[in-house]
C-alpha cells in the first residue's frame, strides 16, 4: 500500500470527520460492477451520507463508503454529493469521490488512487427512505501509465440512520 496515498485519505477523512455525524443516511446497493467491458462481475456497497453540509453555498454534503466486488476488487472512498429535488418524489444526486482500490482477482485501473464520478436517481418512499439507481465511473484520472477506468450500475436502498 502506497503510503502517500493513505495519508492523503487519511487526512481528507480527518477533514470530513467533523460532518460525520448520526443524522445522515446509510445507503446499501448492489448491482453489476465493469457493465462495459469483460471484468463485470456483482459489486456491494454500503455508503454512510452526511446530512449536514460541508459547503454552505453549495448545498454540498460529505459521504463515504465501502465497496467490494465478487472478483475481490475493494474500493474505499469519500467525497461531496448534492441532491436536486425533481418532485415531491423524485431526486437527482450527482457526487465526486476520491479513494483507495485494491484490485484484488478485479480489473486493474492503473493505480490505487482513483476518483469516483457518480449520478443517482431515487425515489422518495415513507419515513424517509429511498430506492435509487446510479451509474458511476470510476479512474485514475491519468495519473497513471494506465487509466482503463469503470462503470458500475448498481439499485440503492437508503435509509435514515
Amino acid at each position: 500500500m502506497n503510503i502517500k496515498i493513505v495519508a492523503a485519505l487519511l487526512f481528507l477523512f480527518l477533514s470530513f470527520s467533523s460532518y460525520l455525524k448520526a443524522d445522515g443516511f446509510y445507503s446499501y446497493s448492489i448491482g453489476q460492477f465493469d457493465v462495459n467491458d469483460t471484468f463485470d462481475s456483482l459489486e456491494a456497497r454500503v455508503e454512510y451520507l452526511s446530512n449536514n453540509n460541508f459547503n454552505e453555498k453549495y448545498e454540498l454534503k460529505p459521504f463515504l463508503g465501502f465497496m467490494v466486488n465478487t472478483d475481490s476488487g475493494k474500493y474505499f472512498y469519500l467525497g461531496l454529493r448534492k441532491d436536486y429535488s425533481l418532485s415531491n418524489k423524485w431526486n437527482l444526486t450527482p457526487s465526486f469521490a476520491t479513494g483507495y482500490y485494491d484490485q484484488g482477482s478485479s480489473k486493474d485501473l492503473g493505480n490505487n488512487l482513483e476518483f469516483r464520478s457518480q449520478l443517482e436517481l431515487s425515489y422518495n418512499l415513507e419515513k424517509n427512505k429511498r430506492v435509487g439507481i446510479s451509474l458511476n465511473h470510476i479512474s485514475n484520472a491519468s495519473l497513471a501509465d494506465e487509466n482503463p477506468g469503470t462503470e458500475s450500475i448498481v439499485i440503492s436502498f437508503i435509509n435514515p440512520f
